[in-house]
């Protein structure tokens, strides 16, 4: 149902909300979804899960970081930007983008740029997505503690032009990291000197 007058949208009641599922990394959740008359009830069902952070490194001399790992939603492996949760106990969206580049890549940084924040599906989940571009990237002094043995990561080293074509063409099948190299794009192109 649609309207093409100047009457204010009002938003739909939400009740009765019960966790019906819950694992380490979002929980489902089930409400009573009814219209303001209450003339219409369904219920809906919502993911919530920690905000994620998605940093793209780059190098003194312009090079691109990308990751390249095997994901299981897929069952493939994906070129990405660094990224993943803030975890609990992080209040700091910059310093879970900090950790996340540390532990996925081995390179830190001390110019991280904080771009936009957005929900990556506002129509189930709950949660943000906030992006960085690390500058001047560089191997960390000690290796960061990090042990996950479901993170098998490699490192793929890209001029800019080639990073964003790669996001462009969907090569870069991961839309949250093909778009943070796009939001990133103008910023790259700018300190670097790239023709738009």
């Amino acid at each position: 149902m649609f309207s093409h007058d100047d009457k204010e949208l009002e938003p739909f009641l939400l009740s009765d909300e019960k966790t019906v599922f819950q694992c380490s990394i979002f929980a489902v959740k089930e409400k009573k979804a009814e219209t303001q008359d209450k003339q219409h009830s369904l219920n809906i069902y919502t993911l919530d899960c920690a905000n994620w952070v998605n940093v793209v490194p780059v190098t003194a001399s312009g090079q691109i970081v990308l990751i390249e790992q095997h994901r299981f939603g897929t069952n493939n492996f994906t070129l990405e930007v660094p990224g993943g949760a803030v975890n609990f106990g992080e209040n700091d969206a910059t310093m879970a983008a900090l950790r996340e580049l540390e532990e996925e890549t081995g390179l830190t940084s001390q110019r991280l740029l904080g771009l936009s924040g957005y929900s990556p599906n506002a129509a189930i989940q709950s949660n943000k997505v906030t992006y960085f571009i690390a500058f001047d990237v560089q191997p960390l002094q000690t290796k960061a503690e990090h042990d996950d043995p479901f993170e098998n990561i490699k490192l793929h080293f890209m001029n800019i032009k080639e990073a964003v074509e790669l996001a462009r063409t969907g090569r870069i099948s991961n839309v949250i990291s093909a778009f943070a190299l796009l939001l990133a794009e103008p910023y790259l192109n700018a300190k670097f000197k790239q023709p738009q």
